[in-house]
């Protein structure tokens, strides 16, 4: 071998490739080094000398199959090169290859180079790509599926409760349309009942007769349950896998997992009133991701504007009210305070407005009190002794924050409001269902002990108090609504009076002239609206 091919040979075996010469018959003629520790690892039989193409041809291998017949038409002359890529894994790693066939001439001989380049980092990384790409091609499916079947729940779930009559009705159609939906099985819709404090199904929808829980769920008992957790908390809840669920055997007896996997529950709320709790049940775990969960919530958002304007109308065409009688104990109330510290019953007259806009309630005390027994107390309210008899005094209390003001925000006319031995005896009518359950959780939220004694619906008459109020706080004044009020409520009317014109005068810094005056022009305008 002459200077030159020693010089090549030993570039050669510099190269971080293999290398390998073969005549046309396929014997290696030469090998750089590359090649041959590769080859020592892979075997320990002789490889210069050897015939690359019958050991090749030996394997039952689609990739040497395929290397014989490119490397056997380049040393045909039928192609100049061939390259292909193919695996060559171990047990410990995967590696991939590129091999490169050339055909050249020498000292007439016809002549090939197989080069082998390991191409590893870089198949990895594309197979790496090709997966992310796949995985955002399923990801864009899943969102383009998400979608189309989301425009259509939408849309048929809103046409469900715009379109309803009843909220029967937007229950059972919402329901209905939910458990229809896939991967939905079982939806149903429940309503608090104040008096046992039980959360029931009212309407309810199922796909292939999945089963409905049994009753109803006791809101101080089951509250591992996710609707009467969505309830209190008023925050959406899910049980993203039911069978591994701690309470799962507990909540739901049957064996949840043999009909559903998964469980969302939504408060239905419209402002600060909530109508009661959605529920829908998936036949798969984790079917309640953030998307899906946003979708839920706008729906439960438009069923809740749904119900509310039914409500509304209601009120507008109803002739009942809903009754609610309840007892309170608890010392912070400001009536039970008042009782305590004077030692006597207290009952609420009526409410009224300073100029100001400042809440005034009138209030008896069954016994007479000195001028100065109110600044003795250290009552934080402003206080105002109205009148003093034998049969008791009349208080004016200033207040923004208290139990009569909260109730009348809510559309509550209290009936009747006495404490006698810390507890106060609180009777109310409100306008429907909505406002009755929005004060009642009013009172639980803001005192100790709340009992409720009964709640039912009544008639009113068509033509309600509230009705001539309104009629009335537009033709009168300002001053003289405040005279005409203070002197009912203080049984100014009654005789023997409780109170005289010159006190009440003085209640509203006027003059006792310039108070009759007022008090004239409401009567005849009252007058007017009960016989004109």
């Amino acid at each position: 071998m002459g200077p030159g091919h020693e010089l090549a040979a030993t570039a050669l075996d510099t190269l971080p490739i293999t290398v390998a010469i073969i005549d046309d018959e396929g014997e290696i003629l030469l090998t750089n080094q590359s090649w041959n520790e590769f080859e020592s690892a892979e075997r320990d039989d002789e490889h210069i000398g050897a015939n690359y193409l019958a050991a090749a041809a030996t394997t039952d291998d689609e990739y040497a199959q395929q290397a014989v017949n490119g490397i056997e038409a380049v040393l045909a002359g039928d192609r100049d090169s061939f390259s292909m890529e193919y695996p060559c894994h171990t047990p410990d790693q995967k590696r991939w290859f590129l091999m490169r066939v050339t055909r050249f001439p020498h000292d007439d001989q016809r002549l090939a180079s197989l080069v082998h380049l390991e191409i590893t980092e870089r198949k990895l990384a594309e197979l790496a790509a090709e997966a992310n790409a796949e995985q955002v091609k399923k990801e864009r499916q899943a969102v383009e599926h998400v979608l189309e079947r989301v425009d259509g729940l939408v849309r048929t779930v809103t046409d469900a409760a715009v379109g309803a009559e009843t909220r029967a009705e937007i229950e059972r159609d919402v329901c209905q349309r939910l458990a229809a939906t896939d991967p939905y099985v079982l939806a149903w819709i429940g309503r608090v009942d104040v008096t046992n404090r039980r959360l029931s199904p009212r309407e309810w929808a199922s796909d292939d007769d999945v089963p409905l829980e049994d009753n109803g769920l006791v809101l101080d008992a089951d509250g591992a349950h996710p609707a009467v957790q969505a309830l209190e908390r008023d925050d959406a809840q899910v049980i993203a896998d039911v069978t591994a669920h701690d309470a799962a055997d507990r909540l739901w007896p049957r064996g949840a997992g043999d009909h559903f996997q998964s469980v969302a529950a939504l408060p239905l709320t419209y402002g600060d009133v909530t109508y009661g709790v959605l529920v829908v049940f998936a036949d798969e775990p984790d079917a309640f991701d953030e998307r899906e969960l946003l979708v839920l919530d706008s729906l439960s958002g438009t069923v809740a504007t749904a119900m509310n304007a039914l409500e509304v109308r209601r009120m507008l065409t109803t002739e009942a009210v809903i009754a609610v009688d309840v007892a309170i104990e608890d010392p912070s109330l400001f009536v039970t305070a008042l009782s305590a510290t004077f030692d006597a019953t207290v009952s609420y007259r009526g409410l009224t407005e300073a100029d100001d806009g400042t809440p005034l309630v009138v209030l008896h005390v069954d016994r007479p009190l000195e001028d100065d027994a109110v600044d003795e107390t250290g009552i934080a309210h402003d206080v105002t002794i109205l009148s003093t008899t034998d049969d008791g005094t009349l208080l004016e209390v200033a207040t923004t924050d208290g139990l009569v003001t909260a109730l009348s925000e809510h559309g509550a006319v209290i009936r009747e409001l006495i404490v006698t031995d810390g507890v106060a005896d609180l009777a109310v009518d409100l306008p429907d269902g909505r406002s009755a359950r929005s004060a009642y959780d009013l009172l639980e939220r803001r005192y100790d002990r709340v009992e409720l004694l009964s709640y039912y619906e009544r008639d009113e008459p068509a033509q309600t108090p509230h009705d001539v109020t309104a009629r009335l706080e537009s033709s009168l004044t300002d001053r003289q609504l405040m005279a005409l009020r203070k002197a009912y409520y203080a049984n100014y009317f009654e005789w023997p009076r409780d109170i005289s014109g010159e006190e009440l005068a003085e209640s509203m810094d006027i003059s006792r002239s310039t108070f009759h005056q007022h008090l004239r022009a409401a009567q005849r305008k009252v007058l007017a609206e009960l016989f004109d």
